[in-house]
């Protein structure tokens, strides 16, 4: 059940939930039992059914996430084929194994 808090809960928890979470003014989606709770102390209003859904988390309408404009990703998100840790040079001191001559 969806509700909004309209008056700060006089109690710090309920059957060991924290009530100190809520925030006068915010939506919550709570289970019925909860929800009940709340709207029976006078502490929340249920949300109208025909108002507009709270945004999902991670959702395409989470207003928190980040969007990358335009059409090309940036080029730290191209993907490698070899890590750049992977590309090792010898080193100068190291002997280079000789290369077979041809014969004439």
């Amino acid at each position: 059940m969806r509700i909004r808090i309209v008056h700060e809960p006089s109690l710090r928890d309920v059957d060991g939930v924290d009530l100190t979470r809520f925030r006068v003014g915010c939506e919550y989606d709570l289970g019925s039992t909860l929800a009940s709770v709340f709207l029976a102390e006078g502490w929340a209003k249920p949300v109208p059914f025909d108002s507009a859904p709270a945004p999902v988390p991670f959702g395409p309408e989470d207003p928190f996430t980040m969007r990358i404009i335009g059409r090309r990703q940036p080029p730290t998100l191209v993907r490698d084929e070899f890590a750049a840790s992977a590309r090792r040079h010898a080193a100068a001191d190291m002997r280079q194994p000789r290369k077979k001559r041809r014969r004439r």
